[in-house]
């Protein structure tokens, strides 16, 4: 605000070049202005100090109050006209220029506002003008980062640093500006100073957590964020970077809790919505997933990464149709989008559009050759159009291109078996349980497949172990009670044989053992019922349910078939795992079994 002496004591010139009745009634004006801003009442001062400028235009001082109320009223706009009318009436002034710098800034207007800091800072400097205060220092800062020079912005705040003293608030933002410079040493050394300034300081918690974070200190970062949370429990941006940290460290169950507060105490957070919902897949909690990438797909409707992720979910739930949609608008924001061409060949397949998925994975494998699940699902969809050869290739050359992949030779060794090539089935089969020696499924398919080559003991041995990783599952010990028999058959025609050879004592050991193996298999076939007549709660047949789908998202398929079947032998009622069977058989080439699923699925009112 001007001065009022310095309204009246106008140069002998201006008094001149102005009405000596204006000049009285522009100083009445002005008188009254100031006084109506004194009292709060601005508008009656604006209209005020627009009648002073209006009698007395060549005065700055009328200009410079009227912009100043302007200003107060939120209409920076119409400052802007009068500060740059005092500008020009007085050129040299510091306190015109900052006015108008600090307008212009406000007003979003940042690259015109620094050539006035600029100019205000240098006139500040010469005799006879006001020192510039840290709110300059503040607004030019704020300015500079606006108009994206974060480093000139550095030097304005450590200016009114100087003024000012330390403060947590201005290391926060200094520190902010040094992590966008990539200064990330310096950024740190802030942040920890303003904490240390003001432990309460939630802005340098969150800002440190993140740059920890950044470091690959993630223990670091929880430290810093889990502060800031329980400073402000409901501040969204803590709980959203929170959930971010607890995510990288594997931790999706926590990290879906906080950032389900993050969306709750701020909706309007970028990103929030497509964090919770990648949490929830990732857990394998597709239903709950989806309308959370729903609602960040509505809120950028371009986001390939989000669109992707919603056609996987829809296609996880059964939903393909649904899912090509969703995709179809992901490919046509990027037509090379090999995640989403991926998913698209996996939706087509449970719709059983077998040459649209062959056609999706190969257009693929163009953009990317070398990965190794795209040859593997090639594969899988060669195999449901009977191309045999070109499955085996595919799945030969996924398993050459990530040899730590079960998946290649567990298919490759059901398809094997299934075309009746027995010791090849066997040889695929042994990579993969020897690539998860905890895969019970895998010891079950090998054991079947050994008893079908008639090598018995080492049929018995598979099995026994399927059983040890799958004691809730009946079949293995069927399976394992029909290799026990063939075995005590097998010894009762020696047995025969001894007797024929007058071999008595021979014979009496043979049908000895003959009798064991029996009484062993009688036992199996016993535990085997027992268990088919099970009831277990349906608390574990969801927990079974969800492992599996969390597999299947990680591309894990034949574990999470072994997770669908304990879900399955859990609560044989329960229509959901049948479905996620179907689909993950599907994965595996598996049509007959995928579509035996599905029949019991619908059997059992799935979507209804």
């Amino acid at each position: 605000m001007v001065a009022l002496g310095a309204w009246l004591n106008l140069p002998a010139q201006l008094q001149a070049q102005t009405n000596a009745q204006a000049i009285k009634e522009a100083d009445a004006a002005f008188h009254a202005g100031f006084a109506a801003e004194q009292a709060g009442n601005l508008e009656l001062a604006r209209q005020q100090f627009a009648k002073a400028v209006q009698l007395a235009p060549q005065i700055p001082e009328g200009h410079e109050a009227l912009g100043s109320v302007l200003v107060e009223l939120g209409r920076p706009s119409e400052a802007i006209k009068e500060f740059e009318a005092a500008e020009k009436l007085r050129p040299d002034d510091e306190a015109i220029e900052s006015n108008l710098a600090i307008v212009l800034a406000q007003a979003g207007q940042p690259a015109n506002a620094i050539a006035h800091f600029d100019t205000a800072l240098s006139l500040s400097q010469k005799p006879r003008q006001k020192p510039v205060n840290a709110s300059f220092y503040d607004a030019f800062a704020r300015a500079l980062v606006a108009a994206g020079q974060p480093g000139r912005a550095i030097e304005q705040f450590i200016a009114e640093e100087s003024l000012t003293g330390p403060r947590a608030d201005l290391d926060d933002d200094i520190g902010t500006l040094y992590a966008q410079s990539g200064r990330l040493d310096e950024a740190r050394s802030r942040f920890m100073d303003a904490i240390t300034l003001d432990g309460n300081n939630v802005p340098a918690h969150v800002h440190l957590g993140i740059l920890l974070r950044q470091l690959h200190d993630l223990s670091g970062s929880l430290k810093e964020l889990d502060s800031a949370v329980r400073i402000e429990p409901s501040n969204g941006e803590a709980l959203l970077e929170y959930g971010r940290t607890l995510a990288a460290t594997g931790d999706d169950q926590d990290a879906a809790q906080e950032l389900a507060g993050a969306a709750k105490a701020d909706p309007d957070l970028p990103g929030v919505q497509l964090e919770l919902a990648m949490a929830l897949q990732r857990l394998g909690r597709q239903q709950e997933a989806i309308p959370w990438f729903e609602q960040a797909v509505e809120r950028d409707p371009r986001n390939v990464n989000a669109l992707d992720n919603l056609g996987l979910a829809l296609t996880l739930t059964g939903r393909a149709k649904e899912a090509l949609q969703v995709l179809e608008r992901a490919l046509a924001e990027e037509p090379d989008d090999v995640a989403a061409l991926k998913d698209l060949g996996v939706a087509h397949i449970q719709l059983s559009a077998f040459d649209d998925a062959i056609g999706d994975f190969e257009k693929s494998l163009k953009i990317d050759q070398n990965d190794a699940q795209l040859h593997y699902d090639l594969g899988v969809a060669y195999k449901f159009k009977d191309r045999y050869d070109d499955a085996i290739a595919e799945l030969t050359r996924a398993g050459e291109l990530d040899p730590s992949l079960q998946d290649p030779p567990y298919t490759l060794g059901i398809l094997y078996m299934q075309t009746g090539k027995l010791d090849e089935a066997v040889v695929e089969l042994k990579k993969a349980v020897a690539l998860r020696p905890d895969n019970g499924d895998a010891w079950a398919i090998l054991g079947s497949t050994l008893k079908q080559d008639s090598r018995l003991d080492e049929a018995a041995d598979a099995l026994e172990k399927a059983i040890s990783l799958l004691p809730a599952q009946p079949g293995p010990r069927v399976t394992l009670a029909g290799v026990l028999a063939e075995q005590a058959a097998t010894l009762d025609q020696e047995a025969d044989t001894a007797d024929a050879a007058g071999d008595q004592q021979k014979a009496r050991q043979l049908r000895s053992q003959m009798k064991e193996l029996r009484n062993q298999a009688a036992e199996y076939r016993r535990q085997a019922a027992d268990l088919s007549r099970a009831a277990v709660s349906r608390q574990k047949a969801d927990f079974a349910l969800n492992a599996g789908n969390q597999l299947m998202l990680k591309g894990q398929i034949t574990d999470a078939i072994a997770r669908y079947q304990e879900s399955i032998a859990a609560d044989p009622t329960f229509a959901e795992p049948h479905a996620q069977l179907a689909i993950a058989y599907e994965r595996q080439g598996r049509k007959d079994d995928a579509a035996t699923e599905r029949a019991k699925a619908s059997a059992l009112g799935l979507g209804k």
